[in-house]
């Protein structure tokens, strides 16, 4: 809530870069902002587990994007070398029901309104720093709570991106109603889902980076897509996680061929490269490709990270011509 913290953040920012940027090159500067502001600050269900009322809620999320802003400001002049920048916002994309032209543009148009996104929405963190704007529907939506003065801080937000990370799990899907309007699909009773009860949707991983790509013109990198799975080693000590690798094969799959219809994505980060402690959840959620025994720390490689090491290698899917 603090204005100030945008300055302590660029001076963090500024001290790593003036100590590792001679070695890495590469940054981003926040991580799922949308999440710090409403699981954090809205609904307290996550640290510092605040429930601010939405005028505070904004301010908050104002100062973490001038927070990026004087960041990236302060690490450019704090490097040897130049540096590639970004940030890595996390979606809830929309994704058509049909391939049909009219529906994916409905889809697409979903995927940035802030009645069909969720709270927070990707484009009320990029849209101030691609355009130096916040999105038009968003301002009306909270005409009455938005802090006054805020525009003028966008100079200092709006600093070049040179790509754009995103966290990509699961979507909603869009179908056009009788009257041709956008209506989300209900998912199924016994519809596939993850062991965080998320939705298994690999759909989105197809139109989410062609969406965003079109809007905003940055080269994309997947920073996090994954599962929580029930894992655990067998008798034969092996860790056998077939819904990974089928979960895998889906979502890879669809982001090539969202990649030949013009999503410019670089790279992509699986979630995770190990088991690890998730934020509010600790170590009950096993996310990794490598399984870790918290009791003494001894690592397997789960039968995804042996399917995955092949992928790699031949950066395509099996069958794939890479």
């Amino acid at each position: 809530m603090n204005r100030d913290s945008a300055d302590w953040f660029a001076d963090y920012a500024g001290l790593l870069v003036s100590r590792l940027g001679d070695r890495v090159a590469n940054w981003m500067t926040f991580n799922e902002p949308a999440n710090i502001i409403n699981h954090g600050h809205a609904r307290g269900v996550k640290a510092p587990g605040l429930c601010l009322p939405v005028s505070e809620q904004l301010l908050a999320a104002h100062h973490i994007l001038l927070a990026h802003g004087k960041a990236v400001s302060r690490m450019r002049a704090s490097s040897p070398q130049a540096l590639q920048i970004g940030m890595a916002p996390n979606a809830q994309f929309c994704y058509p029901d049909t391939d049909e032209a009219h529906v994916v543009e409905v889809a697409r148009r979903c995927s940035f309104d802030m009645r069909f996104s969720a709270a927070w929405c990707l484009q009320w963190w990029l849209d101030p720093v691609v355009f130096g704007r916040y999105p038009a529907d968003g301002l009306a939506q909270f005409a009455a709570e938005m802090p006054a003065g805020l525009e003028d801080d966008m100079p200092v937000i709006a600093q070049k991106l040179d790509f754009c990370g995103i966290n990509i799990y699961s979507g909603r899907e869009i179908t056009l109603d009788h009257q041709q309007a956008p209506a989300p699909v209900a998912q199924p009773v016994g519809a596939a889902q993850t062991a965080m009860n998320w939705p298994i949707t690999p759909r989105v991983m197809r139109y989410g980076p062609r969406f965003m790509h079109e809007r905003y013109g940055l080269p994309l990198y997947i920073t996090e897509n994954g599962l929580a799975n029930t894992d655990w080693p067998a008798l034969d000590g092996a860790v056998h996680d077939p819904q990974r690798i089928d979960f895998m094969q889906r979502y890879l799959s669809e982001l090539e061929q969202g990649i030949r219809e013009g999503a410019d994505v670089r790279g992509y980060f699986h979630w995770s490269l190990m088991d690890n402690f998730e934020w509010a959840h600790g170590y009950r959620e096993r996310f990794g490709l490598i399984y870790v025994d918290y009791s003494n720390q001894r690592r397997i490689l789960k039968d995804s990270a042996h399917w995955y090491a092949g992928v790699v290698a031949r950066n395509g899917l099996p069958g794939d011509c890479g």
